[in-house]
C-alpha cells in the first residue's frame, strides 16, 4: 500500500491566483506545445516598451510569436530544467528559471520566471556573495564560473548595469538613458576624461530599438587627420595611392541599420564637418573617388571632455554641425560631484579586482575611504580604478589600508599643488611649502596611527617642532 500523503491545501478564487502570479517577476506559462496561458502584467509592458508589439490577444498564441530565442520550446523537448537561465532583453542581462510542468509523468507545460529581472539586482547579488566567498563560506571557485557565464552572455561591452552609483545624479542619468534610448535622435554625451562616455553609448545603444545591431565606435582623437574621412566614409578602388583593390566601406556604412559612437569628436579635423553633417541631414554618404550616393541608416552618438560651445565660438566646430549632434544631450556628472558613491564604487571594482587579481580583499578601511574623499578625482572613475588595482597588487591582507596607497598621497600632494599654482595665488610657493608640509604631517601620522614619537621620526624633526607644526596647520590627531 502506498504511504504517499496526498494534500488538500488549495483555497484561492481566480483573482488571488491572478494577483499571486502578478507578482512573480516577469512569470510566462506555457502549454506543452509552447501556446501562452498566462503572461504578467510586467512583462506585457516590457515588451510593448522595447518592441511596440500590441499584446492584446498574447493567450493562445506560441511563446517564439513574442520571444523569438525563448528557450521554453527547448526545456518543453527535453523535460531538463534551466536552473539559471542568462538573456539579454531592454540592453540588459536577465536570468530567469525554467521549469517543466508534468502530470502523471507527462509534460503538460512550463513556467518562466525571473531570478533577477534588473541587472544591477543580480550585481547587489553577487557583491553579497562573493563576500561570503571570501569569508571561506563558499567555493571562490564556483563564483568565477557564475561570472564566466554571466561575462559570455552580455552582448556589449557595457550595459546600463555597468553604471555604478545611488547618489541623485546618478539616478537621473539611468532614466535619462531608459528615455533617450526609446528614441532614435542624435545624442551628445559630455563629461570628463575617465567617467564613463562610452559606457554611457553602450547603454544607449543596448537598449534602444537597433539593440540587435551593430555598434561601431571610432576614436576622432586617435586617427590621423588624412585618414578620418576615408576611415568614415570609405573609398572606391584607385581613390588614392595605397587604395585596397575593390575599395573599402567606411564606418557608416558598417554602422547601417546600427550606431555610430564618435568619441572625441571635438577632434573632428574641420575639412570633415561638413561631410559628417550631410550624413546627418541626408542619411546617405559618397565614399572617397566614387559618384554613388549610399543611403545609411545610422543612429549618431557623439562625446566630448571638452565644450563644444566655446570651439564653436571660436571657430573650430561648425555650429550647424553642433546642433544636428546635440539634439538629446547627457552629462555625465563627475566623481567629485557624487563623492557619496565612493564607496559604493570602491568596492564594486575591489570585487572585480578580485577576480582578475585573484586576491581575497574583503573591504577597505574608512580612513583609507577618508582620504579618498578629500581627493577630486581629476581622472574620475578611471583613475580610481586604477589606484586600487595598484593597491591591491600589494595588498597580502583582507583589507586595504592607508600604507597600501602609500604612491597615491604623492599624487594627492602634486594635485593639490598644481590646483594652487593655476588658482593664481600671490604667494604660491609659500602656499606649495604649506599644502605639502601640511599633507606630509597628516600622511606621516596616518601611517603611524597617530604616534607623535614615530611621526616625528618619520619626518626626521624632533617631538616639539611636530606640535608646533600641528597647531600651525591646525592638525587634530589621535594617539
Amino acid at each position: 500500500m502506498s504511504t504517499k500523503k496526498k494534500y488538500n491545501n488549495f483555497d484561492m478564487t481566480l483573482e488571488e491566483c491572478k494577483l499571486v502570479f502578478d507578482h512573480i517577476g516577469q512569470l510566462v506559462v506555457v502549454d506543452e506545445t509552447g501556446k501562452i496561458k498566462y503572461m504578467s502584467e510586467a512583462i506585457l509592458e516590457f515588451i510593448e516598451y522595447f518592441d511596440r508589439v500590441d499584446l492584446t490577444d498574447s493567450v493562445g498564441k506560441n511563446i517564439r510569436d513574442f520571444f523569438l530565442i525563448s528557450s521554453i520550446p527547448e526545456v518543453l523537448a527535453t523535460g531538463k530544467e534551466d536552473y539559471e537561465h542568462f538573456y539579454f532583453s531592454g540592453g540588459e542581462i536577465n536570468i530567469a528559471r525554467i521549469t517543466p510542468l508534468y502530470k502523471d509523468g507527462k509534460i503538460v507545460g512550463a513556467i518562466d520566471y525571473d531570478l533577477f529581472t534588473e541587472e544591477k539586482d543580480f550585481r547587489r547579488f553577487f557583491d553579497k556573495v562573493m563576500d561570503y566567498s571570501l569569508k571561506g563560506y563558499i567555493d571562490l571557485s564556483k563564483m568565477r564560473e557564475l561570472m564566466k557565464r554571466y561575462d559570455e552572455s552580455v552582448k556589449y561591452k557595457y550595459t546600463v548595469g555597468d553604471i555604478i552609483g545611488e547618489s541623485p545624479p546618478m539616478e537621473q542619468l539611468r532614466k535619462q538613458i531608459y528615455g533617450i534610448a526609446s528614441t532614435d535622435a542624435s545624442v551628445l554625451i559630455m563629461g570628463e576624461t575617465g567617467c564613463g562616455k562610452e559606457m554611457v553609448a553602450h547603454s544607449i545603444h543596448g537598449l534602444g530599438r537597433r539593440g540587435t545591431s551593430n555598434l561601431v565606435i571610432i576614436n576622432c582623437a586617435a586617427i590621423p587627420d588624412t585618414l578620418v574621412e576615408s576611415e568614415l566614409f570609405g573609398y572606391e578602388e584607385g581613390a588614392f595611392t595605397g587604395a585596397v583593390k575593390g575599395g573599402k566601406a567606411g564606418k557608416f556604412e558598417q554602422a547601417n541599420n546600427g550606431t555610430i559612437f564618435l568619441d572625441e569628436v571635438d577632434q573632428l579635423p574641420q575639412h570633415v564637418q561638413p561631410k559628417l553633417l550631410r550624413v546627418l541631414q541626408e542619411k546617405e554618404i559618397e565614399r572617397i573617388g566614387g559618384n554613388e550616393r549610399i543611403p545609411v541608416n545610422v543612429r549618431v552618438i557623439a562625446a566630448t571632455n571638452k565644450g563644444l560651445k566655446e570651439l564653436v565660438f571660436k571657430g573650430k566646430f561648425r555650429e550647424d554641425l553642433y546642433y544636428r549632434l546635440n539634439v538629446m544631450e547627457v552629462r555625465i556628472p563627475p566623481l567629485r560631484e557624487r563623492k557619496e558613491d565612493l564607496p559604493l564604487l570602491a568596492n564594486h571594482h575591489i570585487r572585480r579586482l578580485n577576480l582578475s587579481l585573484e586576491r581575497n580583499v574583503t573591504s577597505i578601511s574608512k580612513e583609507a575611504l577618508e582620504m579618498m574623499s578629500s581627493y577630486d578625482w581629476p581622472g574620475n572613475v578611471r583613475e580610481l580604478h586604477n589606484i586600487l588595482e595598484r593597491a591591491m597588487n600589494k595588498c597580502r591582507e583582507s583589507e586595504l589600508k592607508l600604507p597600501h596607497f602609500d604612491d597615491f598621497f604623492i599624487e594627492i600632494s602634486r594635485y593639490n599643488v598644481n590646483k594652487t599654482l593655476s588658482g593664481g595665488s600671490a604667494r604660491p610657493l609659500d602656499e606649495i611649502r604649506d599644502i605639502a608640509e601640511k599633507e606630509a604631517i597628516i600622511n606621516a601620522l596616518r601611517l603611524c596611527n597617530g604616534n607623535i614619537s614615530r611621526a616625528a621620526q618619520l619626518l626626521k624633526i624632533s617631538r616639539p617642532s611636530l606640535y608646533d607644526k600641528l597647531k600651525k596647520h591646525k592638525i587634530s590627531h589621535t594617539p
